[in-house]
């Protein structure tokens, strides 16, 4: 299930609260990708004035946003086009009757559609190059929460948030298949108060002896993992298949299962960070070896939004409040 079918429904029927503000401002949006943009961003300005929602239901509407907001971006739009619109759209929340009461009984209408929406297990974060996937089944076991895999002929790995539902940790785990076994790991990402505009690099993923272009380390901000241990965890995403193996499309998965990998840690300061940057550019993971630095480019992509997902509040525990380990 995505994140946008729940808060769109949150978004279009409080802009229908205010029809007489915001109808002549969405008329004058052009485009499809513009218009769920304005309508989050209408209802997180009237929270913020009226504090119509829960902490909870206001994190879910702000990850929508982000996320209707990336998909803009994704689509060729820039935040300067959209920076007028979301200037019109804090003016109209500013100028809307906190106490209507078909605004009250909207807000009850999203506590109940928040409450069925966290207890959907998955979330699918695709960006077309590639995805984050959330995972908030199963509290209490020790799986990726949010993770974006990357398989290539040089490694395998996984990036992301592992562990239980209500304490991960921000981590790499990575398998070389040559042999290659890094002694430490930096993760590099832009400093967006030194280089304003980020790289989008459409090159193909995969390991590289080279620096990524537009990182530097004047002009990155490094974070380095804490420490390195030998595990076994996934570092693919799972697939169906039959039992000889085979796909529904008739491709060979083969056996499917943890992998022997080096696992390090990052620390979760490093969230603010990533959550500036554009969703098209990457984050970069290098790995100190024996032979020289080798370097792993990540899409940013929806990484926040699957971040609020699994942050939520559990439907069915007393615990609240999702804390790195």
């Amino acid at each position: 299930m995505r994140l946008r079918s729940f808060v769109k429904s949150l978004a279009l029927a409080t802009a229908a609260l205010a029809a007489c503000i915001t109808a002549p401002l969405l008329a004058r949006t052009a485009d499809d990708y513009t218009l769920p943009v304005v309508k989050r961003y209408f209802l997180l300005q009237a929270d913020a004035r009226c504090h119509l929602l829960d902490t909870a239901t206001g994190q879910a509407l702000k990850a929508g946003y982000l996320q209707a907001r990336n998909d803009a971006l994704r689509a060729g739009l820039t935040m300067d086009y959209l920076a007028p619109w979301l200037e019109r759209a804090r003016t109209a929340a500013y100028q809307t009757d906190c106490a209507a009461p078909a605004l009250t009984a909207e807000v009850h209408t999203a506590e109940g559609g928040f409450n069925r929406f966290i207890a959907v297990p998955h979330l699918d974060l695709p960006s077309g190059r590639t995805e984050w996937l959330a995972n908030r089944a199963y509290g209490d076991d020790q799986v990726w929460r949010l993770v974006q895999y990357q398989n290539t002929d040089q490694a395998d790995m996984a990036f992301g948030l592992y562990g239980g539902l209500h304490q991960n940790s921000f981590s790499l785990m990575a398998h070389f298949k040559d042999g290659t076994r890094p002694y430490s790991a930096r993760l590099l990402v832009r400093n967006t108060d030194i280089v304003t505009t980020g790289t989008i690099n459409r090159a193909p993923y995969g390991l590289s002896d080279r620096l990524p272009v537009g990182f530097t380390d004047y002009s990155s901000l490094s974070f380095m993992a804490s420490g390195k241990s030998d595990v076994t965890a996934d570092l693919r995403p799972a697939v169906k298949t039959n039992l000889a193996g085979f796909t529904l499309t008739g491709q060979y998965a083969g056996t499917q299962g943890p992998e022997e990998a080096l696992r390090f840690d990052f620390p979760s300061r490093a969230w603010l960070a990533i959550a500036k940057l554009d969703p098209r550019e990457d984050i970069v993971v290098e790995f100190s070896t024996e032979d020289g630095p080798r370097y792993a480019r990540f899409e940013v992509g929806d990484f926040v939004t699957g971040l609020s997902y699994v942050a939520l509040p559990a439907p069915y525990t007393h615990n609240q409040i999702n804390r790195q380990g």
